[in-house]
């Protein structure tokens, strides 16, 4: 067991790290001085046999031109001349010696085999060297399976090629040598592999026995002693590495302090949230109640541990089995009516989380309770807007139905009659389609939000042409209607259609609350300092009192029902126009005195170059 751990260990890890980078390092000598070695011996040796082969050619060169020209007393003196030459001149260091005459055949040779003399020879370097070109081989000799070195050199002279010397040279004993260099470095290597892992030990144990002295600190401060401190004997990287744990502890300790200053944090945060919380223990009893949560249901923590009281009684909840917070790992809110000793109703949403362990086994439950008895007021507001909506709807059905019955009775027989009951019909069509429009188009708002293309719009130009077609109007209602417009009036970033729909609005709404006598004013006016263009309608009309001014943005809400009922409002432009403004990212509000007249102003951004889809 504890030489497999020690095996393990970073120490052992190290001693095989040097090692193999000896070794590594030395195989790369090795292979490169072999090499090299090799190399030197091989060349050496072919020098020298080239040095005796091109000695011997010189000296064999009168031999064998007397030879080619008959002067020669004798084939024999010759013969005896050119071994006398052979055996003295050349040391062959046991290489086998043959010279060839010009047509190929042997004249001389060194060997004890002196048949070979007067016969041609078939070596294709010696045919090579009788040419007049030098040309060596490497070859494995036959007989003895060795390497030998072929060597065949020309005897010529006046460019006259005479013979040939062709000499194959034993190489064992190069190679030999060689082996031998080989076997010296790899004991050296064994010899460097050795020491390098004694001086790998002792250098190991200068890196873990700081590392295990941080180790016990490390084991330490994970069972809390934060006292403790590594022990700093270097500047090294060691010593730097204790120096940061031992600033790492203090900063744990701090981080430790940190955290219990935010959970106290947290516990007041939950103290105050407007929300309430409530959580619970594995088995369901209720471990936290914050004072939202206190205040919601009345009651308070000691009381609720004090009786025991779970999740479910709290919240006066039927049993798990008969309806479970969590299906299928995820909880839906639940809406909660309770009736409280204070209170007559209150309306609770509560959302369930679940709280996990590391090993997947429930650890509790987390409620948010949020008083929603607001919006169910809301909610009712909502009703009455539908109410609104079927009233709005009803009364100009019920007069068209008035009217359609009184002309199926007979009064389509009084044209005059007729006519006036038609007018009345169209009118009340007519605002019923507006109605459904407006409807239809909030309708949208609420569901798809306001679909805007924004782009680079000329202020001026829009505000040119509602002028133009509200003036008219204006003038048949007996009404002033001013465009006042400051000059060079930026482009602005806009939907074309949705501000003059907005203008539309303002305007028709304007002239409606505007009596005979009255103006209505269209201004523009620019502000550099925020980019800004403000777009202001003004009237003289019958004002809207304090006190609805905060809800004349609210749909269907009017001032005065039955006047706004006459004139053929829905109800709803105001609100239409706010929407579309509040789009734009802008504001629109409103300033008006009973009686005196009534000022909406909205603005719009500057536009910044190009063009915005």
């Amino acid at each position: 067991m504890f030489r497999a751990r020690f095996f393990k260990t970073v120490q052992w890890k190290l001693v095989v790290m040097y090692m193999l980078l000896i070794l590594i390092a030395m195989q790369f000598i090795a292979a490169y001085f072999s090499r090299e070695v090799e190399s030197y011996y091989t060349n050496t040796f072919t020098e020298s046999l080239n040095s005796q082969a091109t000695l011997l050619s010189i000296h064999l060169e009168r031999n064998l031109a007397l030879q080619r020209d008959g002067k020669e007393a004798s084939d024999d003196e010759m013969r005896e001349g050119i071994s006398y030459l052979i055996s003295n001149l050349v040391v062959p260091n046991g290489a086998k010696i043959q010279v060839v005459d010009q047509n190929g055949y042997v004249i001389s040779t060194t060997e004890n085999e002196k048949s070979v003399i007067g016969q041609r020879t078939a070596q294709p370097e010696v045919t090579i060297a009788l040419l007049g070109t030098r040309n060596e081989s490497l070859r494995i000799d036959p007989k003895t399976g060795n390497r030998v070195k072929v060597l065949a050199v020309p005897v010529k002279g006046d460019n006259i090629v005479y013979g040939a010397v062709y000499m194959m040279a034993p190489m064992e004993e190069v190679y030999t040598t060689i082996r031998k260099i080989t076997n010296i470095l790899a004991t050296g290597t064994g010899i460097a592999l050795l020491f390098t892992a004694g001086l790998g030990v002792v250098l190991a144990r200068t890196i873990t026995i700081p590392v295990k002295a941080m180790t016990r600190q490390a084991q330490a401060v994970a069972d809390g002693d934060f006292n403790r401190s590594v022990k700093i004997n270097d500047d090294d990287e060691i010593g730097q590495l204790g120096m940061a744990f031992n600033h790492m502890t203090e900063r744990l300790r701090e981080a430790i302090l940190l955290q219990e200053e935010e959970r106290e944090k947290l516990a007041g945060i939950l103290s105050n949230m407007s929300d309430g919380v409530i959580a619970t223990s594995r088995d369901g009893h209720i471990i936290l109640l914050n004072r939202s949560a206190e205040e919601m249901l009345q009651i308070k923590m000691v009381d609720v541990v004090a009786q025991g009281k779970t999740l479910y009684d709290l919240l006066k909840l039927p049993p798990e089995e008969e309806m479970p917070l969590f299906e299928e790992g995820e909880a839906k809110p639940l809406m909660i009516e309770m009736m409280l000793a204070n209170r007559e109703l209150v309306m609770l949403r509560v959302t369930f989380t679940e709280l996990k362990q590391d090993s997947g086994k429930k650890g509790g439950i987390i409620a948010v309770l949020q008083d929603v008895t607001e919006h169910v007021r809301l909610e009712q507001q909502r009703r009455e807007f539908v109410a609104n909506v079927s009233h709005e709807l009803r009364t100009p059905l019920t007069t068209i139905k008035s009217y359609v019955e009184a002309l199926i009775d007979g009064a389509v027989e009084d044209k005059e009659l007729s006519q006036r009951f038609l007018h009345v019909t169209m009118s009340e069509t007519e605002r019923m389609i507006r109605l459904v429009n407006d409807l239809l188009q909030l309708s949208r708002f609420d569901s798809q939000g306001v679909q805007l293309h924004r782009k680079s719009m000329d202020v001026g130009a829009v505000l040119h042409y509602a002028a133009d077609r509200f003036s008219l109007m204006g003038e048949q209602n007996g009404i002033l209607f001013t465009l006042d417009m400051e000059p060079s009036i930026p482009q602005v970033l806009a939907d074309q259609d949705a501000i003059t729909q907005v203008l539309d609005n303002l305007l028709s709404n304007a002239i409606k609350y505007t009596p005979s006598g009255g103006s209505v004013t269209l201004s523009a006016r620019k502000n550099e300092r925020k980019g800004r263009v403000y777009i202001s309608v003004s009237d003289t009309g019958i004002g809207i009192p304090s006190r609805d001014q905060k809800r004349i943005f609210e749909r269907f809400y009017r001032v005065d029902k039955a006047r706004s009922r006459e004139k053929g409002g829905t109800g709803l432009g105001l609100a239409i126009a706010r929407e579309l403004v509040k789009s734009h990212g802008a504001d629109i509000d409103i300033v008006s005195e009973w009686n005196e007249g009534t000022t909406v102003t909205f603005w719009l951004p500057y536009a910044k170059g190009g063009e915005v889809a």
